[in-house]
């Protein structure tokens, strides 16, 4: 009879027991937490360079426009 007790509380406090243990937020394991600062990575190399060439395409943008100037300027010197 104290068995039949016994395994029938085990049985009601078995559900209890997990779902009180599924609330817990559980630490990602090694390989997420390497999948995830990968990711970060990834996502910081995609912005630096797109960050590089944005500015690479000013630099060159104001170049020719340096350029042209100077040329017209040079052509009208010549024209004058």
């Amino acid at each position: 009879m104290t068995l039949v007790r016994f395994l029938a509380c085990l049985a009601l406090s078995l559900p209890l027991a997990l779902a009180a243990g599924a609330d817990e937020v559980q630490k990602p394991n090694k390989i997420e937490r390497a999948a995830n600062r990968t990711a970060k990575g990834v996502e910081r190399t995609v912005k630096r360079t797109g960050n590089w060439a944005e500015r690479t395409g000013n630099r060159a943008g104001k170049a020719a426009e340096r350029t042209v100037d100077k040329t017209e300027n040079w052509v009208k010197k010549k024209l004058e």
